[in-house]
């Protein structure tokens, strides 16, 4: 229906919870959210509804069950008898008639509106729209928009993967698609071009992108002035259009449409006056129809006896169903007649089925909400037996060819059921349940104690070594050395066949044999060097210190070397006596053999590199001393 391929050209409107709009208008203009809603449209999609009896009436009901529970105040409209004879080129009537007398009963008894439009029922809603009777229209088409309506809403249905309920609308606002020229007369003019309910055919080769690039350019809302005596400018309109299409003069179209003929009896003046002077109902009676939007009550007892005949929802489980389904319907309708049977609010929740309008979590007693009288409908008690056409007097059977009957879990209706309703309604027909609500969180926030803070556990103190600080600087004066020589020096791994050496250390063998450990503690010096741990603490010494490990306090003097004459190189003396080393040699690359000395395991070259400093200073160090 309407005019096809249309909703590329308008966008997929803005997608907004029906939940959001009710409560926006309810905060707004402190009553419901008032929409208009063409039947027929309804009724068509119900024909898909399957199962159950009755499945299309039932679809209503359900339908008006959700609008209620939000809450919403719908006006159901039906074609009138002065309708278009004909539409999409078939013979149009007012619908089937035993549908549309069941679906007024139902909505009357759901204590809402019902009108007959006097033409199109579309045209009728755009009109309570226009004059503020309602907020806006829900239809699946865009004729409303033709017809003067400003907000229409379409295809309500579920958002979302989990949610299989209807929540959201397509909201379509002629003020923001008002800028592309698709305003009341411009829609009309894409009808008239490109096909419409009225002219299905069109413009032979016109497409809806042509007929929107026209009514941009301004054609439609001339067109919509001109009056159907003044044949010439409908003839002066004609030429224009077809002139702008042939040359594209004023570049309003995105190609030239040479091609595209404009025929002489275009525009068809008939189906003009269908779109911009449709039968709706006069001035005069709109005041009463603004009456039929007071609230209602619903008829529980008339309503109980159409579900037990229409959906075969009968005996004391049928009765219990009725309750389940109308509960929360009934909770809201209560609380705007201003019956408060809230019994306790637990929680507050922001859900994307509302676009995180703020929920209540109500508890209420189904009983209560729907006051119908239980003790008047019996259980079901279905009474059957073998004997009648049985062919034998064998009344026994094996336990296997007996069915055992399942009870179901029956819906207890004295016990509290939860709802979530949207807070401004609670707050708009509830005050007081909000008040003792808040009040009971604040007590709960005060109950909650704070958080402990954990207590930092004290350092150990440390252990006493029984060496003095400083104590050493009395026999050594060193100098720092640059820290670039050591920088990004990575400890090697040690051969299997050789002992771990510490690698914050150097071993020096002196005639004495006491044992002098030299480290430098400077973290910027051995950056990328991962050092073993010692095997017992010691007290924190200056980064600039050197530790000397030592049998007694103090440090024996060394012995003078004899003062002999070197023997020469080529000596035979030389050559075989090996001169005794003091340290380790430090060398950029493998020491050769001969400079090893047979005692001395060498270290890794990672260790001599990173040692370099000390054992080339340590040597004056001890000549200095002895």
């Amino acid at each position: 229906m309407g005019i096809k391929g249309i909703y590329g050209e308008l966008g997929p409107g803005q997608r907004v919870s029906l939940s959001k709009l009710a409560a926006d208008t309810l905060k707004a203009e402190g009553r419901p959210l008032r929409i208009a809603i063409d039947v027929a449209i309804w009724q068509f999609q119900a024909q898909a509804a399957r199962g159950g009896t009755n499945p299309a009436i039932r679809t209503l009901f359900y339908r008006l069950v959700r609008l209620l529970a939000i809450p919403v105040q719908p006006i159901f409209v039906f074609d009138g008898p002065n309708k278009p004879t004909t539409k999409r080129n078939k013979r149009s009537g007012r619908g089937d008639g035993v549908a549309n007398s069941q679906a007024k009963r139902l909505i009357r008894l759901f204590g809402l509106p019902a009108l007959d439009a006097p033409g199109e029922a579309e045209a009728e809603c755009a009109l309570l729209q226009r004059h503020g009777i309602v907020d806006a229209v829900l239809s699946e088409d865009v004729d409303t928009i033709m017809f003067g309506c400003t907000k229409t809403l379409r295809n309500w249905s579920a958002e979302g993967k989990t949610v299989t309920a209807p929540t959201h609308v397509s909201l379509y606002d002629t003020a923001a698609v008002a800028n592309h020229g698709l305003d009341r007369q411009g829609m009309v003019l894409v009808a008239l071009m490109s096909g419409g309910d009225y002219l299905p055919d069109g413009l032979p080769g016109c497409g809806v992108k042509v007929a929107c690039e026209a009514a941009n350019a301004g054609f439609g809302s001339s067109l919509c002035k001109l009056k159907t005596s003044d044949t010439a400018s409908i003839d002066a309109w004609r030429a224009e259009l077809r002139h702008e299409l042939v040359t594209n003069e004023s570049g309003h179209f995105r190609t030239k449409h040479k091609s595209l003929n404009i025929p002489d009896d275009f525009p068809n003046m008939e189906v003009l006056r269908y779109y911009t002077h449709p039968v709706v109902s006069p001035k005069t009676n709109l005041e009463t129809i603004r009456q039929k939007l007071q609230p209602m009550t619903i008829d529980l007892a008339s309503l109980r006896e159409f579900t037990r005949e229409t959906f075969d929802w009968d005996y004391r489980e049928g009765a219990i169903k009725f309750i389940r389904v109308l509960g929360q319907a009934m909770l809201i309708q209560n609380l705007m007649q201003s019956c408060n049977l809230i019994q306790d609010i637990t929680k507050r929740r922001t859900h994307f089925s509302t676009d995180a309008t703020p929920e209540l979590r109500l508890s209420y007693i189904p009983q209560e909400v729907v006051p119908i009288d239980l003790s008047t409908e019996v259980s079901e008690d279905i009474s059957y037996g073998r004997a009648g056409l049985a062919l034998n007097s064998d009344d026994d059977f094996a336990p296997s060819q007996a069915t055992e009957a399942k009870t179901p879990q029956t819906f207890d209706v004295t016990v509290p059921e939860l709802a979530w309703v949207l807070e401004d309604v609670t707050k708009h027909y509830a005050p007081e349940s909000i008040h003792r609500f808040e009040a009971a969180e604040a007590a709960k926030a005060l109950r909650k104690s704070p958080k402990k803070k954990q207590a930092k556990k004290a350092a150990k103190p440390a252990k006493d070594t029984g060496m003095p600080t400083g104590a050493i600087d009395s026999f050594f004066r060193i100098s720092k050395k640059s820290d670039a020589t050591t920088e990004g020096v990575t400890k090697a791994k040690p051969s299997p066949s050789r002992k771990k050496v510490p690698s914050s250390s150097t071993e020096a063998v002196i005639p004495s044999q006491e044992l002098f450990s030299i480290s430098k503690k400077s973290n910027v010096a051995t950056k990328g060097v991962t050092k073993d741990k010692p095997s017992s603490p010691r007290k924190k010494v200056p980064s600039s210190s050197i530790e000397t490990t030592t049998p007694s306090q103090e440090l024996p003097p060394l012995p003078r070397p004899p003062k002999t004459p070197p023997p020469s190189q080529n000596s035979p003396k030389a050559l075989s006596t090996p001169k005794p080393l003091l340290f380790r040699p430090v060398l950029p690359v493998k020491p050769r053999r001969h400079l090893q000395h047979p005692s001395l395991r060498p270290l890794p070259h990672s260790l001599r590199r990173l040692l370099a400093p000390y054992t080339r200073s340590l040597p004056r160090l001890l000549h200095r001393r002895g």
